[in-house]
């Protein structure tokens, strides 16, 4: 078994896919430490993957430690002793990753971290210890959110030290070129050094795969660390395949799109699926979400199934307004609340909405992008668990819900900076076209 602790939701599903597009029965666990019923907990363990969303990511350092604590031993994963461990982080590492990985390695009593966060597929590649982003260093990308200079956000060893006292090494994309040999050479030499966490160079997913190899060589108590590029790797310490159940046709039902990011990716991505495609669009105004919020909901529900009788897809998004930083700012001090505040308050409009919407039409596909959104709208529905079914893009996988009323429901979820302009059409595209999925 493999178990796998991602931080937001989007990120637990990216990398679940990895192991489910090789036929390994992946299932995902959302935010269990904030589950009401315990008995869930007693019977996780039973497919071929186990992911869980701790929801940490948003948290401060010790908030995220102290959470990270709470749930391995709620969840009791020191027990699963055969079990490979492996810490999901964001591609453009944000979130509280030294904090976690310390909690992580001291409860499960892991010797080593190997930590490899390229994604070559998504343009997520480490060259010196620095991580660049479609070609650029992370500090000098849109992506960017530490507190560091640029330099030192975008070198990977520095930015990991920074939250913890364990001690960071570096593989070199030198090494990692000469193949499994040389790799387990440097672990070697690194681990002698008193190294507790080693970051890899990586520019192919070849690399990744002669980390992964190298690092099972080792008489070493390992646990794995990185993006959806690293976690692609492992099927080969899984044995069982997952048998499918039954077929879900699709049909020529309207796609609902909820989208929750900021990220101008995703506005991209907006502006090239409405120059190709006829979609109707709803646009929430963010003084609505303040005022009668009651009266908001009701009125843009109407316009959304209005807009759904339509047979066209919909999109339904924040004011664009709000991405410029003015325009928040004038919120945030018109209202007095902080702008995680505000991103809370936007998160659970969209998902009542959401909610309101699915128990009016018949929708078969839910696309959102956003992890806090995705988190939103699943707490808002119920759904505490989900099937990974397939991987429509790179990174971007298609779920259902488990044990749920809305089982039925085709969940297609999306890190806000993935994919290039033409992504979101790409998406569509596939999910309108007239097929079987397995389930």
């Amino acid at each position: 078994m493999m178990i796998i602790i991602a931080d937001d939701l989007t990120g637990a599903n990216d990398s679940g896919v990895q192991l489910s597009k090789q036929g390994l029965k992946t299932l995902v666990y959302i935010d269990p430490l904030n589950w009401q019923d315990d008995s869930q907990s007693n019977n996780l363990f039973k497919g071929d993957v186990l992911v869980i969303d701790t929801e940490t990511r948003e948290l401060s350092g010790e908030e995220a430690a102290e959470a990270s604590r709470k749930i391995t031993a709620k969840l009791r994963l020191d027990q699963q002793k055969n079990a490979t461990f492996y810490k999901k982080i964001d591609s453009t590492l944000r979130g509280n990753i030294g904090k976690e990985l310390e909690v992580l390695m001291d409860f499960l009593d892991k010797d080593l971290c190997i930590l490899a966060p390229s994604f070559p597929g998504n343009n997520r590649l480490t060259v010196g210890g620095y991580l660049l982003v479609n070609n650029e260093p992370l500090g000098l990308s849109q992506y960017y959110q530490g507190g560091l200079d640029p330099w030192q956000g975008s070198y990977i060893p520095d930015y990991i030290q920074q939250q913890t006292d364990l001690p960071v090494g570096l593989v070199e994309l030198k090494d990692v070129m000469q193949g499994e040999k040389v790799i387990f050479k440097q672990i070697e030499a690194l681990q002698k050094k008193g190294k507790k966490i080693i970051v890899f160079d990586a520019a192919l997913d070849s690399q990744l795969r002669d980390i992964v190899n190298s690092s099972k060589r080792l008489n070493s108590s390992i646990l794995y660390c990185g993006s959806a590029g690293l976690a692609n790797h492992f099927s080969s310490l899984n044995s069982s395949k997952r048998e499918d159940d039954y077929l879900i046709s699709s049909d020529k039902k309207p796609i609902l799109m909820v989208v929750g990011t900021r990220n101008k990716v995703m506005e991209e991505q907006i502006k090239y699926l409405s120059r190709n495609l006829l979609v109707s669009y709803l646009k929430i105004d963010l003084l609505d979400i303040f005022g009668d919020k009651k009266g908001s909901l009701k009125s843009y529900t109407s316009k959304a199934l209005a807009a759904l009788e339509g047979e066209k897809h919909l999109i339904i998004h924040p004011d664009p307004d709000f991405n410029q930083q003015e325009a928040a700012d004038e919120i945030l001090q018109a209202r007095e609340i902080s702008f995680r505040g505000l991103e809370t308050k936007i998160r659970d409009f969209l998902a009542e909405l959401t909610a309101n919407i699915l128990a009016e039409a018949e929708i078969r596909d839910l696309f959102v992008t956003g992890g806090d959104t995705a988190i939103g709208i699943c707490n808002k529905l119920g759904i505490k668990s989900l099937l990974i079914r397939e991987e429509i893009l790179p990174g971007i996988p298609l779920s259902s819900p488990e044990n749920s009323k809305y089982q039925r429901l085709r969940l297609v979820t999306k890190a806000g900076g993935f994919g290039g302009e033409e992504t979101l059409y790409k998406i569509v595209s596939k999910l309108s076209t007239n097929r079987e999925v397995k389930v």
